[in-house]
């Protein structure tokens, strides 16, 4: 069985932090070093994301093996 996640480990967490980075980025109204924090947030959420999804889609062919299997 496995655990339920928190809020804040789960994928939508990473795009909710990944929109707001970008946003700061692309808003003029702050100062360089949040908009280039912003975009590095922006950057490393996406490349999570890319990691997440790849690791889901790992587990669920090696599941679906592993049932042709039986």
């Amino acid at each position: 069985m496995t655990r339920k996640r928190a809020f804040a480990e789960s994928p939508a967490y990473a795009v909710l932090l990944g929109v707001s980075g970008v946003w700061g980025a692309a808003s003029s109204g702050y100062p360089i070093y949040t908009r280039v924090f912003g975009g590095a947030i922006g950057v490393l959420c996406v490349a999570f994301l890319v990691v997440e999804f790849a690791k889901r889609r790992r587990n669920r062919a090696a599941a679906e093996v592993a049932d042709n299997e039986v």
